[in-house]
């Protein structure tokens, strides 16, 4: 396998983006080989996740709650791309043990499971930490314990307050961004932008509403307001009264939507049942999921798109034969279409590097793997390339939406696209 012949060989090769350059992020520059040290000269450490035979690894979301739809496909791809590793052989002489648990979305659920991942099971690290208000009560722990945490689904300004919390998503400001840059392909110049934004009611959609406005007023468009829509909601017929409304009379000529895959299904379906067929809609990166478009009505969907960071296997990449290969590995057949998939494969293949990494300097702890994320990573071509040197986040990503002849998600513009767009401002004032 191509991935595994990299990772043991310990050569951090830059990745191959494919045959369409128009659709794939800029190729990262090659890395000097790395030389493997001797497993035996690394000591066991087993109250961070490093034991004589195991390098343990968490990651906690939501896998069966109101949000499943989007976070449960991560820790699957982290899954695969585990389990692949521990098929084609060692690392440090050891195996990846991945553990997973589930919080429903809840934050005294993710409180506890906390607990149990990182004090009971003693992992090295998390490569999914998913819900803005989990990460937002659990931050301060997070930084007391040292940990790492790789790529959560979601990335509010409070994971910028330490050092702990590295992504590979693009910050929801930079989302804005690319909102913001597909509207104005759209109608012509931001200056026709007259948008209507749409949010879950939670930290994050507060968060993004307020980001996806500030690049709309300095683009010169005009923002009306946002609406909001509870968790677990199974109807918005008064949002979509607002929205008509705000259509007729205010010149709205396009949606910005935040929220989950299922948020996405119940909003989409509103506006479908409300006759608002002709405004466009650009979402965050939790609406681009597969299920919107299939299950969603598509007089709504098929002028609907949701940014990401990601491309899964139906595109171009050196690791689209495996994304496949190690999906069905773990029993998860076709989730190699779903970006959240690939980003999960990802999380857990730069893990993999840094664990490498800190090998070389002696030790595998979780601050030797916290030292060993700042810095380049591969990305296989499933991204733009990762550059954590003097930041916590990679700021790419493209408007999304579904190819019907493949069954994946396809970027509707190259990543360059919307690299213009990309203010890398943050800490917007939302209060």
């Amino acid at each position: 396998m191509k991935l595994l012949a990299i990772v043991f060989a310990f050569a951090l090769i830059a990745a191959a983006c494919g045959d369409d350059d128009d659709a794939q992020p800029a190729a990262e520059p090659a890395a000097e080989p790395a030389a493997e040290p001797a497993a035996a000269t690394l000591a066991d450490n087993p109250d961070e996740g490093f034991t004589s035979d195991t390098i343990k690894v968490g990651w906690m979301g939501d896998l069966t709650g109101p949000t499943a739809s989007s976070q449960a496909f991560n820790a699957h791809g982290s899954e695969a791309y585990f389990e692949c590793a521990n098929e084609d052989g060692d690392v440090l002489g050891r195996k990846w043990e991945f553990l997973a648990e589930d919080d429903l979305y809840s934050p005294e659920n993710a409180a506890v499971n906390f607990t149990k991942l990182t004090e009971d099971d003693n992992i090295l690290g998390l490569v999914g930490m998913g819900g803005s208000a989990i990460t937002t009560q659990l931050q301060s722990d997070v930084e007391r314990l040292n940990l790492p945490v790789i790529g959560p689904s979601q990335t509010i300004d409070i994971q910028f307050n330490g050092d702990q919390f590295f992504h590979n998503l693009a910050h929801y400001g930079d989302m804005a961004d690319i909102a913001a840059g597909q509207i104005a392909g759209d109608v012509d110049g931001l200056e026709n932008a007259v948008v209507m934004g749409i949010s879950l009611e939670v930290p994050s959609g507060t968060e993004y509403a307020a980001y996806v406005e500030d690049s709309i007023l300095k683009g010169g468009g005009t923002y009306v307001d946002t609406l909001f829509v509870s968790i677990g909601a199974t109807e918005v017929t008064a949002q979509m009264v607002a929205l008509q409304d705000a259509i007729d009379n205010q010149g709205v000529n396009y949606v910005t939507l935040h929220g989950s895959p299922g948020t996405a299904l119940v909003v989409t379906t509103g506006m479908s049942d409300a006759g608002i067929t002709e405004t466009p809609i650009v979402g965050i990166h939790g609406i681009a999921a597969n299920s919107v478009w299939t299950e969603g009505p598509a007089d709504v969907t098929d002028q609907m798109y949701a940014a990401h960071s990601f491309l899964p296997s139906n595109n171009a990449t050196e690791a689209s034969a495996d994304l496949a290969r190690c999906a069905a590995l773990v029993g998860h057949e076709g989730e190699e279409l779903v970006i959240n998939f690939a980003h999960g494969y990802l999380n857990a293949y730069v893990f993999h590097q840094a664990v490498l990494r800190a090998a070389e300097g002696g030790e595998v702890s979780r601050n030797a793997v916290t030292e060993a994320l700042k810095g380049t990573f591969d990305t296989m071509g499933l991204s733009c390339p990762i550059d954590w040197t003097n930041g916590q986040h990679s700021p790419c990503g493209a408007a999304f939406s579904l190819d019907p002849a493949t069954g994946g998600m396809v970027p509707a513009n190259p990543f360059t696209f919307y690299d213009e767009v990309f203010d890398g401002l943050y800490g917007i004032e939302i209060g």
